[in-house]
């Protein structure tokens, strides 16, 4: 049997508790061990129950009572222990997907949106799991009682229920077709649904862009756009479900007419009783009721496979390139690129072209130049977020390539351009990821100009910042990234236009704390904001990836060249 490789996956996470999955089938089992009871109950009221004397009358009321109690307690253990194992499942399904986001290359970040991998992480593993739970509550409900019931038609009359099952492959057809159409649309159904939340992802984060440019009407038609073409595969995907159960009910119909006009003329050849009639009779009824709700099966495991193959891609991201072995348990700080070679894929341009560039350890290096010069490219591949085309980058002599990932970045503080903050308190913000320091906090924010601030608020330290800081300012959210490095405490601080929406003062009371560290610290700066950079040791202009010219400010200045025209314009400006 070819057990489909997607449905393959996801029982790899049930395994570990399937003795949950014994308990549920074995609670079911119980249950469908009463259904031939019923039948045969009629049976005995129908035959000897008329009869004066057999047995008390008392004891039918008394049996189906306890019949129905012994199943309703069985279906409510099957019922818990399936939802135990499914919600345990679920649980490391989500683990494995936040662990594959964790571990994934940093390429993939540039085409997976935010809002499709909350829906596969957070939506789509409750979904299709919690779908073939139902599916095989269903089974366990209705196929154990279903098989119990025709085992019990064969011991009532062997030879109208094998007459029954001539319907059985006209039906397996039907269903084959049916799941087809319904796993075809639902493909495209789930695709659509994935675009319909990038685009929310997008709506909430662009709120600003969208309203500057009074741009919500375009946003409102695209996202009906989408919409549209959910709800029209959906309803076609529904549509082709919902063929499914009348189609099999006028298959199952066929067999039934025959079977039960052959049971009348048995009972009238006197070859059975009218007891004997009435049972088979209800015991097909029965049968046919539970084969109801089996045909109905095909549209959620359909919905639950192609949900689940959606959030499976996760795991499959091409995970982050890490062969290193060493670890540095102490490192000065002293990096150097020696003609690194970077192109990104589709760029017309190399980002780096033989860059050579020496950052001593316990000094402050700037790197300036225009966008597009290789800056921002720099500082991804000293964290060794990307891996250069040719060249070696060292880190105190060391190839970084040869660094564990971990230990690498352990090295580095980077408050970038880009402030990310998490939904937390200020001061899981700022210790992140380390342990609690009330001194270190406090002096973190000092330095970062934002004691006085965090103070004034009802809870202090403890105050919730907001999805990404939305609580904040743009200038706070600046200086409490600014102090999250701080409190980090690496050999090595990277400045990525750190100061860029920094009042003045603030930005004053900041380069001073920096200061404070200068021949302690190996400090990267990057800037557009040239005053920022003049007291760097040394003073590096970038150009379509190369060093065009180094030295301090004042020897720039007096070269007259690239940094001095660059100065120049924002004096002017």
């Amino acid at each position: 049997m070819n057990l489909d490789p997607t449905l393959g996956r996801l029982l790899g996470f049930v395994r570990p508790y399937r003795m949950g999955l014994v308990l549920t089938v074995l609670a079911y089992v119980a249950a469908a061990a009463t259904e031939p009871l019923i039948p045969e109950l009629i049976k005995t009221v129908f035959g000897k129950g008329f009869e004066r004397q057999t047995f008390s009358i008392w004891w039918i009321p008394l049996v189906l009572v306890s019949l129905f109690a012994l199943r309703g307690v069985a279906g409510f253990a099957g019922q818990y222990m399936l939802n135990w194992t499914v919600l345990r499942s679920v649980m490391d399904l989500r683990k494995a997907l936040v662990d594959a986001l964790l571990r994934a290359d940093a390429s993939v970040y540039t085409s997976l949106q935010a809002g499709t991998a909350v829906t596969k992480v957070v939506n789509d593993p409750q979904q299709s799991l919690s779908l073939l739970g139902g599916t095989v509550a269903t089974v366990l409900r209705d196929g154990l009682p279903a098989v119990a019931m025709l085992g019990y038609l064969f011991f009532l009359n062997w030879q109208l229920t094998l007459l029954s099952m001539v319907t059985l492959p006209l039906m397996a057809f039907v269903v084959k077709k049916v799941n087809k159409r319904v796993r075809a649309m639902g493909n495209l159904s789930y695709d659509a649904q994935m675009q319909l939340s990038a685009k929310v992802d997008d709506l909430t984060r662009a709120w600003r862009v969208v309203r500057s440019f009074d741009a919500a009407t375009h946003e409102r038609a695209r996202f009906e756009d989408i919409a549209q073409q959910v709800r029209r595969n959906t309803l076609k995907q529904v549509a082709a479900g919902a063929l499914s159960q009348p189609l099999s009910q006028l298959v199952a119909s066929i067999g039934l007419s025959l079977i039960v006009a052959l049971a009348l003329l048995q009972a009238r050849a006197n070859q059975a009783s009218a007891a004997d009639f009435i049972a088979y009779i209800t015991a097909l009824l029965l049968l046919v009721s539970r084969l109801r709700h089996l045909s109905d099966l095909a549209t959620p495991i359909t919905n639950a496979l192609v949900i689940a193959r959606g959030c499976l891609q996760l795991l499959d991201l091409p995970a982050e390139h890490d062969e290193g072995r060493r670890e540095l348990a102490a490192v000065r700080g002293e990096l150097q690129l020696q003609d690194v070679r970077l192109r990104y894929p589709g760029a017309d341009s190399a980002a780096l072209d033989g860059l050579n560039l020496l950052i001593p350890a316990g000094r402050t290096t700037a790197l300036v130049g225009s966008s597009g010069a290789g800056k921002s490219s720099v500082i991804h591949l000293l964290q060794g977020f990307g891996r250069p085309d040719a060249g070696r980058i060292l880190l105190d002599g060391v190839d970084i390539d040869e660094l564990r990932r971990a230990n690498l970045r352990r090295q580095f503080a980077v408050v970038s351009q880009d402030i990310v903050l998490f939904d937390a308190s200020v001061a899981d913000n700022i210790a992140y990821a380390q342990p609690r320091d009330p001194a270190r906090l406090e002096q973190a924010l000092r330095a970062a100009h934002l004691w006085d601030f965090v103070q004034s608020l009802p809870q202090g330290l403890d105050s919730p910042v907001g999805a990404n800081g939305s609580m904040l300012s743009g200038g706070q959210r600046q200086r409490l990234a600014i102090a999250r490095a701080l409190y980090k405490d690496a050999p090595i601080w990277v400045f990525d236009e750190a100061t860029s929406a920094l009042d003045t003062e603030s930005e004053r009371a900041v380069q001073q704390a920096l200061d404070q560290w200068q021949g302690r610290k190996t400090l990267i700066v990057i800037a557009h904001r040239l005053s920022t950079v003049r007291s760097a040791d040394a003073i590096h202009v970038l150009g379509a990836g190369r060093v065009i010219e180094s030295g301090s400010h004042a020897e720039l200045l007096a070269r007259g060249g690239a940094y001095a025209s660059m100065v120049q314009a924002q004096i002017g400006d």
